[in-house]
C-alpha cells in the first residue's frame, strides 16, 4: 500500500510539474526577426546619434579622387562629430605611391604635402570630412539602399552581425568624391551588428566615377564607437 501511494504522488507531482515547466517557456524571450528594411532603418536612426567612430578604408582594383592629382587607396583615421576629421592616406600621385595626413576643423582642412610632408591649408572646395561623415556619405548609402536582400548572418571583428545586400545609386555617393556617373547604380554589401544596430563594415563594388576602372571595390570599416578623442588643426 505505501508503494502505491508513493507511486501515485510521484506521478501527482509530476503532472502538477509540467504546466509550470511550460509556463516557464513560454516566457522566455525569443530575438525578434527582422526584415533587411527594418534593419536598414534601425541602423540609419542609431547612426545618426554616434559622436565619434574609428574607421579603415581599403581598394581594390583603383582608388577614389581626392584632390585633383591625388587617388586614394587606403585610409585609417578618426572622426568626432560635428566637423573633425584626422585621417592618414596611402595615395596614387601619377606613378608614385605618397603618405598624406589630413585635418579637419569645421570647414578649415589642412594636407601634409606628400614630398616634403609639411602642413599645407586645402583651398579647394574639396572638404574631406565628406567622404566619412555619417550624416551624409554613410546615412545617403542606408537611406537610398534599394533591392535589400539578407544574406547568411556573420561576423565582423568577432561581432555578430545581420548581412545584408542591395543597389545604390552614384549619385547617393557624391559626397566620397569629386563627382559621380550618372543613373548607375552600384552593389553594395552591409554588415550591422546584432546587439546595438551598428554599421561596422560596408563594400561598395562597382566605379562610380569616369576615371575609375570597371570592377572596383571599395571596403569601409568602422569600429570604436563614441570613443572620447580631441581632433585640433595643426600648429
Amino acid at each position: 500500500m505505501k508503494v502505491v501511494l508513493f507511486f501515485i504522488a510521484l506521478i501527482a507531482i509530476t503532472m502538477l510539474s509540467v504546466p509550470m515547466i511550460t509556463a516557464c517557456k513560454k516566457t522566455e524571450s525569443t530575438p525578434p526577426s527582422f526584415s533587411a528594411s527594418e534593419i536598414i532603418d534601425n541602423t540609419g536612426e542609431r547612426i545618426s546619434k554616434v559622436k565619434s567612430f574609428h574607421f579603415e578604408i581599403t581598394h581594390v582594383g583603383g582608388g577614389t579622387p581626392l584632390v585633383e592629382g591625388l587617388e586614394m587607396v587606403e585610409a585609417r583615421g578618426d572622426i568626432v562629430k560635428p566637423g573633425r576629421l584626422k585621417v592618414s592616406i596611402s595615395a596614387k600621385m601619377g606613378i608614385m605611391f605618397v603618405e598624406v595626413d589630413i585635418i579637419t576643423v569645421g570647414k578649415t582642412t589642412y594636407m601634409t604635402n606628400p614630398l616634403n610632408k609639411e602642413w599645407e591649408l586645402l583651398t579647394s572646395e574639396f572638404s574631406a570630412i565628406s567622404i566619412f561623415d555619417p550624416d551624409t556619405s554613410i546615412s545617403a548609402i542606408l537611406k537610398d539602399m534599394t533591392d535589400l536582400t539578407r544574406l547568411d548572418d556573420g561576423k565582423i571583428d568577432a561581432i555578430s552581425c545581420y548581412h545584408i545586400k542591395g543597389k545604390v545609386p552614384c549619385e547617393s555617393l557624391r559626397a566620397i568624391t569629386l563627382s559621380s556617373i550618372e543613373g548607375v547604380e552600384i552593389d553594395v554589401e552591409v554588415w550591422i551588428s546584432k546587439e546595438e544596430f551598428l554599421l561596422h563594415q560596408i563594400k561598395l563594388e562597382g566605379k562610380i566615377t569616369d576615371t575609375e576602372k570597371p570592377g572596383i571595390v571599395r571596403e569601409i570599416r568602422l569600429s570604436d564607437f563614441d570613443q572620447e578623442l580631441e581632433i585640433e588643426l595643426p600648429r
